[in-house]
């Protein structure tokens, strides 16, 4: 018997982490399940704080520093932070260094959750990125001309924050954006969350977004890289700091507001070894899952097809199922039976995300297990469900692109009273990117959408 074993009742989280043993993971962290050892074999043994050993990580010096410069040559920044308190952390230290209260910062309804509690928390005025009259954004997600457009309309904002890549591993060009904002005198922060391999395979992926002009960077290591959860790089660009458009006092002063005073070494540590790992043997590793993801695509039965547009990170598979025909309960629910994780699925999509060194045996059983899903056979039953997906991904996109409908500040509906306006986000997860932001009303049409979406699984956080 383990450890463990009949102590379902007695600790149950122990309980359920251990069932996870001999599962398939498609899915964050990058290390996946251990199976990248860097030299840390019982980690509790680890877990120490602040000593004259160990050193700090709020006030870098001797070996904390030299981690830290050694990450920042690496990913190209002028300084680099670990925040052992999640990418969530890193954007609140990112905008509170970029921002002051009552800033505007121009970017998209759809993003990150924490980019949402920043800005009613650091007091900011949002300005949403618009479309042109009669589109609307794929996911919510606005292209470098919408961005273009909206900054130049607004040429007193303070920031523009974009989020590249998405969840689905699709990027923007950000240089045009980098330029003008440092015309109009903005700072470019970017949620590179799912970004952070990027660097290690230059040609292969797509250009980071330090490359291509940004001044404020966070990364998530445990998402991409075979870092401990909630691992995050912050980078400040050397550009911004020898210009002074960024105050590198200001960052780490806030990085002892947002970072937890206990932070993991053990975490930060893994961050080091998870840089070092990249560095040293990225490029091959990422070389060889671009390769696995062609294989398994050209070997899809006729109702699955990978979704790869141009400029997305070719190692990430995301895979439309909607040809089957049937909704994402059945595809997670065979998924589960033959023991596989994806990232995420939402009405059509399924996003899997391979670490360095996954084995080809989870590609194969990957396969067998798409392969084993059978179609709804019946053409007129699969158009109809296929017509309903559609309408619905239709519809969240129109409810992403609407601009912004502030009956008061994002800190008022926050923090306020309780009134007409809703006090958190209402976000679909997945995959996260708010329809309702705090401070607007949720009107009978969102909530109408909202209903279908829980009816078809799909979770959603925030009151209603």
């Amino acid at each position: 018997m383990g450890p463990f074993d009949g102590q379902k009742e007695k600790m149950p989280l122990v309980h359920a982490l251990t069932e996870q043993a001999g599962r398939v993971s498609f899915h964050m962290p990058g290390h996946r399940q251990g199976r990248f050892q860097f030299p840390l074999h019982k980690l509790s043994a680890f877990d120490v704080t602040e000593l004259d050993g160990t050193g700090d990580l709020a006030e870098p010096s001797g070996h904390v520093l030299a981690a830290y410069r050694q990450a920042a040559e690496f990913f190209g920044a002028g300084e680099t932070w670990f925040i052992t308190a999640g990418t969530t952390a890193s954007i609140f230290i990112m905008m509170a260094t970029a921002l002051q209260e009552g800033d505007r910062v121009i970017l998209p309804r759809a993003v990150h959750l924490a980019a949402v509690h920043a800005a009613g928390i650091l007091g900011l005025a949002p300005v949403f990125v618009k479309p042109e009259e009669g589109q609307i954004f794929p996911d919510g997600q606005p292209s470098a001309s919408d961005f273009l457009r909206t900054m130049e309309e607004n040429p007193r904002a303070r920031a523009v924050f974009v989020t590249s890549p998405d969840y689905f591993g699709r990027t923007l060009d950000l240089e045009p954006i980098a330029r003008m904002a440092r015309e109009l005198g903005m700072l470019l922060l970017v949620d590179e969350a799912h970004g952070a391999h990027f660097v290690a395979a230059p040609g292969q992926l797509p250009p980071t977004a330090l490359f291509q002009g940004a001044d404020l960077v966070c990364q998530s290591a445990h998402k991409t890289l075979p870092a401990l959860t909630p691992a995050s790089f912050l980078h400040l660009s050397r550009g911004a700091l020898e210009e002074k458009r960024l105050d590198s006092g200001r960052a780490a002063r806030f990085v002892k507001v947002f970072q937890t005073s206990s932070p993991s070494f053990l975490i930060a540590a893994s961050m080091d070894a998870a840089r070092a790992r990249a560095q040293a043997h990225g490029e091959a590793a990422i070389g060889r899952l671009i390769f696995k993801n062609q294989e398994l695509s050209r070997r899809l039965p006729p109702s699955f097809r990978r979704l790869l547009p141009a400029g997305a990170d070719a190692s990430r598979l995301v895979l439309d199922f909607s040809g089957l025909g049937r909704d994402r309960l059945y595809f997670l629910e065979m998924l589960d039976r033959a023991g596989i994780d994806p990232e995420m699925a939402d009405l059509s999509r399924a996003v899997f995300i391979p670490g360095f060194d996954q084995p080809d045996g989870d590609y194969d059983r990957l396969l067998e297990a798409l392969l084993t899903m059978e179609p709804v056979q019946n053409e007129t039953e699969r158009q109809a469900h296929l017509d309903r997906v559609n309408l619905l991904s239709r519809e969240q996109d129109r409810l992403l692109s609407r601009p912004a409908a502030f009956s008061v500040s994002v800190r008022r509906g926050m923090f306020g009273p309780a009134g007409k306006t809703v006090p958190a986000a209402l976000a679909p997860y997945p995959p996260g990117m708010p329809l309702v932001w705090p401070g607007e009303k949720a009107d009978e049409e969102t909530l109408a959408f909202l209903k279908q979406l829980r009816e078809a699984g799909i979770t959603v956080r925030g009151s209603l």
